[in-house]
């Protein structure tokens, strides 16, 4: 397991969106070290070490049957405890070798649209989990997709809450440096949560502007976003614009090592009786292009992870969300 600064432990991570999970194996990298999610036959998620104790292969590339997961390279099989259940080389009957179970399980569990995975020594608390929205599949339709930074989970969480930056990273993408103010407002928090509301301009073409003015709406658009962050890694940024636009996006992120973290996210909309042909795949695009923006910024700051001594930065107001993830964080780790 790597040494990651910051890192908390005892408590659930968000490792990837329910719908990821089909009936193939998942591989889920974290704190590197690689595990296999697959589901028994009662559908429930279980969670072991990715390399099958054969020859190292990856499980993950294997095949579920049955509640079991098949391993690629020489086919043993094995059930939702770990147990090998056949060795397809030696025969049916062979008596099975020293060491041929799966290691190091697991907690895993289902929880408000993500697999969700026990780190730390203590037993798993389900009780600790977040009170978090849910999204009914019958109103909201959705895509899912990952991002790889060169970056410190602590800085991708917070540049999931920055939202000053906007203007200057994201001007050519939905951002307008006509009116760069952005002081948070209705900031809520607990022990281990924030939120807050941002209302910002969008960038309008001349032509659209005009027709705003022309309709007595005024010569700009508005979006309102709201922030939140969730204990240890989740991000929900929820953006309306007007009545017509309302997009929530989810987003896990899971510590590799000291510089490197996956982002798994899902994006959810209200669900439309039509939708426009490559709807997923646009929409998978801009996501995949703000993330790219944010990244070449996210991976040049040092230290990589954010420091829990506010005297070492320059805090303004409105960095209030950062300020309060850093609370929170120094807080767990006191803890």
């Amino acid at each position: 397991m790597n040494q990651i600064t910051h890192l908390p432990v005892n408590c659930w991570y968000a490792v990837a969106p329910v719908v990821t999970l089909t009936e193939e194996p998942l591989l889920v990298p974290f704190a590197g070290q690689d595990y296999v999610l697959f589901r028994n036959r009662d559908g429930k998620p279980v969670c072991f070490s990715d390399r099958c104790p054969h020859r190292g292969a990856s499980l993950s590339l294997g095949t579920r049957e049955d509640g079991c997961i098949r391993c690629p390279f020489h086919g043993w099989l094995f059930d939702d405890g770990g147990h090998c259940m056949a060795v397809p080389a030696d025969g049916d009957g062979a008596t099975l070798p020293a060491r041929s179970n799966l290691k190091d399980e697991r907690a895993v569990c289902e929880h408000a649209g993500f697999i969700w995975l026990w780190h730390g020594e203590q037993p798993a608390d389900h009780a600790t989990l977040p009170n978090l929205p849910e999204f009914s599949p019958q109103q909201w339709q959705h895509v899912s997709n990952s991002f790889t930074w060169d970056a410190h989970f602590s800085r991708v969480i917070e540049s999931n809450l920055d939202n000053s930056h906007a203007y200057w990273v994201h001007k050519g993408t939905f951002a307008s440096q006509d009116s760069p103010l952005s002081i948070p407002y209705d900031l809520n928090k607990g022990d281990d949560w924030v939120s807050a509301k941002v209302k910002f301009d969008l960038p309008l073409p001349s032509a659209l502007k005009l027709m705003q003015r022309l309709q007595g709406k005024g010569p700009g658009l508005s979006a309102e976003t709201t922030f939140s962050f969730y204990h240890p890694n989740l991000n929900i940024v929820d953006t309306r614009v007007g009545d017509f636009l309302h997009v929530i996006f989810v987003n896990a992120s899971l510590p590799q090592t000291e510089s490197q973290t996956i982002s798994r996210w899902i994006k959810y909309s209200p669900k439309k009786a039509f939708n426009m042909p490559g709807r997923e795949e646009k929409s998978t695009e801009i996501s995949r292009t703000i993330f790219n923006e944010d990244h070449g910024v996210v991976q040049s700051q040092r230290p990589y992870a954010v420091p829990l001594d506010f005297s070492q930065e320059s805090h303004v107001n409105s960095d209030v969300l950062s300020i309060e993830y850093r609370k929170i964080l120094k807080r767990k780790q006191k803890g």
